[in-house]
């Protein structure tokens, strides 16, 4: 069974859905380990890992990392289509390297420019949802509609966000409508999601974690997200948790650096053995081992 009939069949179950999120093969395979049904890929988090901002890479590194990581798990895997890339052409192709890539499904934002301006005008959108609807060959693959209506990055959010989250509600209905498997409002408080996810016509996702600071409010003031139960009673069906692992393993990785720098050494334990050990379990050592000791003698 492809990932595409598996992710379908999980979102016909009952509860809501949470996706671990990831940025290459390793991290996904710990993401199965720990038990979530879902993975998901961000684009930001690929482009971190190369070095640069989020909107850089290319379709066909990006398409590259999704197969490379469906390659090596079982459970389903959501990826970032980003705003698909470009032109219609350029849609058609996206959908069609993630399907050949092993994805389950993806969601496409409705920026002309990623992280980069207003969303493009509801019509606008809608057309280059549908081409990408009408350009999958799986029925399964699961397309999710995203607006970055609250997005920090849109002009004006600060000030306006009722009218910006007003946007949002209209643009999640008429994606709904166009034919999106679901919808996904992205940066919307849970207030919004309180107010307004029952009332939409396919269900939400939402983004776990997402930075509430960014939408005009202090740290102290930071909205605490419900649990992924307590969504599903307002329509939501999945959680991404994107790039929240990113931000804290690139904060825990730079104090073990400059630690060690300073000290001139690395201070092993038994626990960093240990930790070694798992890591090359997750990745397949004893298998590697098993198939070289039969074919090899």
């Amino acid at each position: 069974m492809n990932g595409a009939k598996k992710l379908r069949q999980l979102l016909a179950q009952d509860g809501v859905l949470q996706a671990g999120g990831v940025a290459d093969a390793g991290q996904a395979r710990l993401v199965q380990k720990v038990g979530y049904p879902v993975a998901y890929l961000s684009g930001a988090y690929v482009n971190h890992t190369r070095g640069y901002p989020d909107g850089v890479l290319t379709l066909p590194e990006i398409a590259q990392r999704v197969q490379e990581i469906t390659d090596r798990i079982d459970i389903p895997l959501i990826a970032d289509g980003d705003e698909g890339f470009g032109d219609a052409l350029k849609i058609q192709r996206t959908i069609r390297d993630f399907e050949r890539a092993g994805a389950a499904g993806l969601h496409m934002e409705d920026m002309i420019q990623k992280k980069h301006g207003d969303p493009l005008p509801i019509p606008r959108a809608v057309d280059r949802l549908k081409c990408l609807l009408d350009s999958r060959r799986d029925d399964d693959f699961v397309v999710i509609a995203r607006t970055d209506a609250v997005a920090p990055w849109r002009p004006g959010v600060h000030d306006d966000l009722v009218r910006c989250e007003q946007d949002a509600l209209e643009r999640m209905h008429a994606y709904a409508e166009a034919g999106a498997d679901l919808v996904m409002p992205l940066y919307a408080s849970m207030d919004w999601v309180r107010r307004h996810g029952r009332d939409l016509p396919k269900p939400v996702v939402i983004l776990g974690g997402a930075a509430r600071s960014w939408m005009g409010h202090a740290a102290e003031e930071l909205e605490l997200d419900m649990t992924a139960a307590e969504m599903g009673a307002y329509n939501v069906k999945v959680v991404i948790y994107g790039t929240s692992m990113l931000s804290r393993s690139f904060n825990f990785m730079e104090k073990e650096y400059r630690k060690w720098l300073a000290e001139g050494r690395f201070a092993a334990d038994r626990q960093d053995e240990i930790d070694r050990i798992d890591a090359n379990n997750l990745v397949g050592l004893p298998e590697k081992e098993a198939l070289l000791s039969r074919y090899t003698g």
